[in-house]
Order: C-alpha cells, then sequence, then structure tokens
C-alpha cells in the first residue's frame, strides 16, 4: 500500500521523435507510449490504494492539445476520483492553473499547488503538505486555504505535516544536447544539480526532498530523482516510471531495511517514508556493440541481425528502439568503411527485421563514437613534449586532456562534454582518411 504516486513530465500532446523508416507497427507503438505509460501510473495508484497521484513537469498544453486529448485526461482523472484517489497537478504558476483548469473543465478531484499556494491534505489521518519548487531559488510562502486544507479544528502542535517538496527541471535532448531554454525562458533556471546550494525548505524536520529530470543530476543528501513517465531519447537517465511514497510513522526506514545496507529506489535514513519506481515505459533505447566485420554490408547486417534476436528475450517495453556502434578500434579506414556502408546495411537490417519490425528496431549504425583515442595518443605513439608529432597523435592528445578535465563528481554536463569531444575526434580523424 502506498500514499503517495508521483508522474513527471508526462508530456502527452508532444509525440516521441520518429526514426527514419520506422515501420507502422512502430510507428503505433511511439504514439501510443506516453498515455499508457500515464495509464500505469493512474493504474498504480489505484491498486495501491494511494491517497493521491501527483504530476509535475509538462502535462498538456492547453495551446497544443486535441480535443480529444483533453477528454481522455479529464475521464482518467474523474475515473481515478471515484476511486477515492485525488489528482495533483504541480505548475510554476497560477495562471498555468487556471489555464489548465479551464482546459479540463475543473473535474473532480482535480487540485493545484504552486510554489506560492502549497497544498495540506489529510493522509490516513496524518497532515502532509505538498510543496512546488520548480527552481531552486523559488520561495515557497506558507500554504494558502485549499479545499484538502485540514481544519484548523483537527490541527494540533504534536502533529506537524509532514512536508514534502517537488521541484523539477524541463530539460530536454534536442538537437544532441540538453535543451532547457523553455525553463530558462520561465525565469526557472536553477536545478537542485547544477544550483550552488539545496533549497532550505527540503531540509527542515520531517521534510522529503523530490526532484524530476530526464537527466541524472547530481543531487544534495536528502533529495530523490524522480523519472519521467516515458524516456523520449536514448539519452535519458531513465526508460520511464512513476515513484510511490509510503510514509512511515517514523522519520527514518525500518531498521531491518536500514542494516541491508543502500536501498535502490527508497529513500535513505531520516525522510520518512519508502520510495518504489514502478515501470511505466513503453518504448525504450538501448544502445549494442558490434564487432567490426571483415566483410561488407550482407556481413554486418547478418551479425547486427543475430545480436537482435539475442535481445528479445530480454524486451520488456513494447518496443526496443536499438543503436548499433560498431567497435573499430584505432583503425580510421575501418571507420570510414563503416559508414560507407552503413545505410546499405541498415536496409538489410530493416529487411531482416522485418517481422519483429514492432518490438525491435535498428535506428542507426554508426563506427562507434565513445571509443577513446588514447592509443593514438603522443605518449603510445612514441613522440616526446615539444616534438613534431602526426596530426592523429596531437588530436588525441587534445581529446584526452579533455577528458581529464572531468568533473571528479561525473556529472552530465562533464560527460557529454567529452562524448562530444571524442566524437569531434574521429569525425575529424575519418574526414582526413576519406579525402
Amino acid at each position: 500500500m502506498a500514499d503517495l504516486v508521483f508522474a513527471f513530465d508526462l508530456a502527452l500532446d508532444r509525440p516521441i521523435p520518429i526514426p527514419a523508416g520506422a515501420p507502422l507497427a512502430a510507428l503505433e507503438s511511439l504514439a501510443a507510449a506516453p498515455w499508457a505509460a500515464l495509464q500505469t501510473a493512474f493504474s498504480t495508484a489505484q491498486q495501491e490504494n494511494a491517497a493521491a497521484v501527483v504530476l509535475c513537469g509538462r502535462v498538456l498544453d492547453p495551446l497544443r492539445a486535441s480535443p480529444a486529448q483533453v477528454a481522455s485526461l479529464r475521464l482518467l482523472i474523474i475515473n481515478l476520483a471515484a476511486e477515492g484517489c485525488h489528482t495533483i497537478w504541480l505548475t510554476a504558476n497560477a495562471s498555468d492553473c487556471i489555464n489548465a483548469a479551464a482546459m479540463l473543465g475543473n473535474p473532480s478531484g482535480l487540485f493545484f499547488v504552486t510554489p506560492a499556494e502549497p497544498l495540506t491534505l489529510l493522509i490516513r489521518g496524518r497532515s502532509v503538505e505538498i510543496i512546488a519548487a520548480q527552481g531552486i531559488d523559488t520561495p515557497a510562502e506558507q500554504p494558502s486555504v485549499s479545499p484538502l486544507t485540514m481544519p484548523a479544528a483537527e490541527q494540533s502542535p504534536s502533529l506537524l505535516p509532514q512536508r514534502i517538496v517537488v521541484g523539477w527541471d524541463t530539460a530536454a535532448w534536442n538537437l544532441q544536447r540538453w535543451d532547457q531554454a523553455s525553463a530558462d525562458s520561465a525565469g526557472q533556471t536553477g536545478s537542485y544539480g547544477d544550483s550552488a546550494g539545496p533549497n532550505p525548505i527540503c531540509f527542515q524536520p520531517g521534510s522529503i526532498g523530490i526532484w524530476g529530470s530526464r537527466r541524472l543530476p547530481i543531487l544534495p543528501a536528502g533529495i530523490t530523482h524522480l523519472p519521467p513517465l516515458q524516456a523520449r531519447s536514448a539519452h535519458e537517465a531513465s526508460a520511464g516510471a512513476c515513484a510511490t511514497l509510503t510514509l512511515s510513522d517514523r522519520g527514518q526506514l525500518p531498521t531491518e531495511a536500514l542494516s541491508a545496507g543502500p536501498l535502490p529506489h527508497r529513500f535513505s535514513t531520516g525522510l520518512g517514508g519508502q520510495w518504489r519506481e514502478v515501470s511505466t515505459h513503453r518504448v525504450a533505447w538501448q544502445s549494442l556493440a558490434i564487432a567490426s566485420p571483415s566483410g561488407g554490408a550482407e556481413e554486418l547486417a547478418t551479425g547486427i541481425w543475430l545480436a537482435l534476436e539475442g535481445l528479445l528475450p530480454k524486451v520488456r517495453a513494447n518496443l526496443l528502439l536499438v543503436n548499433c556502434w560498431v567497435g573499430c578500434g584505432t583503425n580510421v579506414s575501418q571507420r570510414v568503411r563503416v559508414e560507407e556502408i552503413a545505410a546499405e546495411t541498415l536496409a538489410r537490417v530493416w529487411q531482416l527485421c522485418a517481422p519483429l519490425a514492432g518490438r525491435v528496431w535498428c535506428a542507426e549504425i554508426h563506427a562507434d563514437p565513445s571509443e577513446s583515442l588514447l592509443p593514438l595518443g603522443h605518449a603510445r605513439a612514441g613522440g616526446k613534449t615539444g616534438s613534431t608529432t602526426p596530426f592523429s597523435a596531437a588530436l588525441a592528445d587534445i581529446v584526452s586532456a579533455l577528458e581529464q578535465q572531468l568533473p571528479a563528481d561525473n556529472s552530465a554536463a562533464g560527460l557529454l562534454e567529452t562524448n562530444t569531444a571524442r566524437e569531434a575526434g574521429w569525425l575529424a580523424l575519418e574526414l582526413i582518411e576519406s579525402l
């Protein structure tokens, strides 16, 4: 039994990008994935007898939503309310609440929370306060009176509310980078992973901190990561999940649970509840490493197909999109060859995959861009500092130097910069080789 279910970044009005050449079965899975993920989250709330589903991030944009999408979301909210479970929608400002309420026609069971207007409700006789904090510097004011606020006569100094602070960012993978322009334009530029310090509200006694992000941010102790319901690219930290929170009577997990060491998908000591992620994704991405063949496109396509067949027993999503990276070591000529036959190889793989196109689909084939350039570097090439070295060795030294500048915390930004440097280095070498 869970008390609350959290769902981040539904983005119901934003279709998942479609890979080139995808068959009809794959298109259907991609189109249905966001809604199927939301239905799973709502079903989880019903099965767990939760008091409310908490939505944050992008849900349904009134300016983009179709009438059918509005009707579907409204029906889900009403049906959930009929089961005694509320829907709590967290937004960055009051105008978003007004627009969303007008769009949905104020269905029963729907309540809104903004940074300026927290919400206090009773969950199994316990007072719980939910605060929205999209930006790290967004102050949360004192809770205002709301339809779910506990009557003053029932409040007691000995029964302090369990405070839950939920923040999120709007980062999305776009044009080979994490794009957060939409968040910055709204004045929400901070995140728990990027800011200099955490919001003090999250660290008051009895508080629980939650941060929704498609990336994997470096979070302070006491704040847990909430993944999106459905991933939309291969660069995201999670394929997609909702999360359940079961509040404990004490400010810590049971002693027997703590003695077992770190537990995945649960809050650590002192946060007053147990956290569990429930898979909701219908589409997943995976990278597949393939050894470079000695033959041509047909041999490479056959090798990829056999590898894809081996993935089928492990596929839990309705559709698995695979990016194939062909390992070439330091053989630049072989990398160029792989890129030359990539289109022909991909077409052949699609033919071989046709019977299972609705389950597994090969989206890309490239020479592995993440392979290290270190073996080509100055030290490995036998050169000496200050001497004239081949261009490849000098370039490898530059990339290696960038890799050494990676922050000690292995932040997402640092990893992205390193991967970009490697890819750029290989592209430069391939360009020279092909001249």
